[in-house]
């Protein structure tokens, strides 16, 4: 029986040569992986830096904006809370005197004020609400002329009361006032001059409005073509006749 043949052993050469195969396959691929990536940004550091920097400034700013908006939002709801409670107070008191001045004005009936078209006062329109004595109950737009006349100073007065101005300036509002009604008016604009500080002017056409004025301001024309202003003090001219 023949003895077995040892294997054959790889030389050191034949070893070297297999590694140096293998690197050079693995550098082949490494250099090919790094042409796929392109050329290498040397200030990509850079860039990041600054784009990091750019995303943390618009991070600040939107929170800032955030609590801008939230701290807006806080104001206007508190302005609209304040809003409301003013607006109903004064709405309150205009109402509470324009129902007194339309039952002294009318001598009788009643009248008041409705929010209307929304429960938030702010959002709601209104409606004046009037009944002439012998009259039902019925909106403005359905009364008569005078009688939207009528109403209406009451309620410009009522508004005079709540808020008195140093000049009310009423302009032809007696003109389709009978001269029953014209009376009343006069002597409303008497218990307003005594109630406010308020300096009534009256633009009027009406003989009965302007005798019960004090003083008077009209315009003449003296020769054709010129105008003059004229000014008449009532009240004094009836003092000098009370003393002859």
């Amino acid at each position: 029986m023949s003895a077995a043949c040892p294997a054959p052993k790889m030389s050191f050469d034949e070893t070297e040569l297999g590694e140096a195969s293998s690197e050079s396959a693995r550098l082949d691929k490494v250099q090919a992986d790094r042409e796929r990536i392109g050329p290498v940004n040397l200030i990509a550091s850079d860039e990041l830096a600054g784009l990091e920097e750019e995303q943390a400034k618009g991070l600040a700013e939107t929170e800032e904006l955030t609590e801008a908006i939230n701290r807006l939002r806080g104001s206007i709801g508190s302005l609209n809370r304040e809003g409301r409670q003013r607006l109903l107070s004064a709405f309150e008191a205009v109402d509470r005197h324009f129902r007194r001045l339309f039952t002294t004005l009318f001598g009788g009936g009643q009248a008041h004020l409705e929010l209307i078209d929304s429960d938030d006062p702010l959002q709601a329109g209104l409606e004046i609400m009037a009944q002439p004595p012998g009259k039902k109950l019925a909106s403005l737009t359905l009364l008569s002329g005078g009688e939207q006349a009528l109403t209406a100073v009451a309620l410009i007065f009522g508004l005079f009361l709540t808020n008195p101005a140093p000049i009310c300036v009423l302009d032809e509002v007696d003109a389709p006032l009978d001269d029953a009604n014209i009376e009343r008016f006069c002597n409303l604009l008497d218990v307003m001059q005594k109630e406010t500080d308020t300096r009534y002017l009256i633009v009027t056409h009406n003989a009965v409005t302007m005798s019960r004025m004090h003083r008077l301001f009209g315009v003449t024309m003296v020769e054709q073509g010129v105008s003059r202003l004229v000014s008449v003090d009532l009240g004094g001219a009836e003092e000098l006749l009370a003393a002859e």
